[in-house]
């Protein structure tokens, strides 16, 4: 019986997938910030999508179900002289980690490269869900200390709180830089920075062009949410490409959405 019904949720799952990613590419702002099919990479059931930005980074999406509604999270990987620095592990939740260990495996078969080290931004499952995968390769995985201490307390595994005190990394030929702002869409929110690219990781804490609303606000600060975007906008005014955690991908204009959707959520509040 159990067998039965993990196989009853997995063809549930995977006909949710299938109409999700349908409608997706078919939207025409979709279409354009993620260019077109050539430039993707996926596995065969695509579960995992990997989408070219350069020669050097790459957004990896994967997707998960919350409140009945499939959903994609997008994280980055960054081909360095030293091997693969991953942002954020695949969409991975209840302990299941298969789509990180898929995600490491597609890394390794297309772009011949282990994962160096990975960062995670922050202590909710679409970040940090697969880490067990990580760490099971012998994975160097930071994170701030509050992000490692939320991590514990949600039943994961914690990063290496490294972030706070060393921000900057230099991996190989690339430098990544990781930011916190302060509160937001969570207590633990940070960006990453790629400078020799422009490309601004904003994770959750920056909504998509497509998003209408601010989407899970379960550990939001509302009101610091405004500050920490705003903070990041004057620390990167040079940004060509932003990545938030979830849906399209565009330029600087979603930073200001963001703020526009906070603005609007709160207006909303009695």
């Amino acid at each position: 019986m159990k067998t039965g019904k993990i196989s009853l949720q997995k063809a549930a799952f995977s006909l949710l997938l299938a109409l999700f990613l349908v409608t997706s590419f078919s939207h025409p702002t979709m279409a354009q910030s993620k260019q077109s099919l050539s430039t993707q990479i996926t596995n065969n059931d695509q579960s995992i999508i990997f989408t070219k930005l350069n020669e050097k980074v790459w957004v990896h999406t994967s997707f998960n179900e919350w409140n009945g509604t499939i959903y994609d999270h997008n994280g980055l990987i960054v081909l360095t002289s030293k091997g693969a620095v991953l942002i954020d592990t695949a969409w991975d939740s209840g302990g299941d980690y298969q789509k990180t260990e898929e995600l490491l495996r597609m890394i390794k078969k297309h772009f011949k490269q282990k994962v160096h080290l990975a960062i995670v931004t922050h202590a909710h499952d679409d970040s940090i869900g697969g880490i067990q995968a990580l760490l099971n390769q012998g994975i160097d995985v930071h994170s701030t200390k509050l992000t490692a201490k939320l991590a514990k307390e949600y039943g994961y595994p914690s990063p290496r709180p490294t972030l706070d005190k060393k921000p900057l990394l230099k991996v190989g030929d690339t430098v990544v830089e990781t930011y916190y702002p302060g509160e937001g869409h969570s207590p633990d929110n940070i960006t990453v920075w790629l400078p020799q690219h422009k490309i601004l990781f904003g994770g959750c804490l920056i909504k998509s062009l497509d998003a209408t609303d601010l989407g899970n606000t379960a550990d939001a600060n509302i009101q610091q949410w405004g500050p920490s975007v705003r903070k990041v906008i004057k620390k990167y005014p040079q940004v060509k490409t932003v990545i938030p955690g979830h849906e399209s991908w565009g330029d600087k204009k979603l930073l200001f959405h963001t703020l526009y959707l906070i603005k609007q959520h709160q207006q909303n509040q009695p």
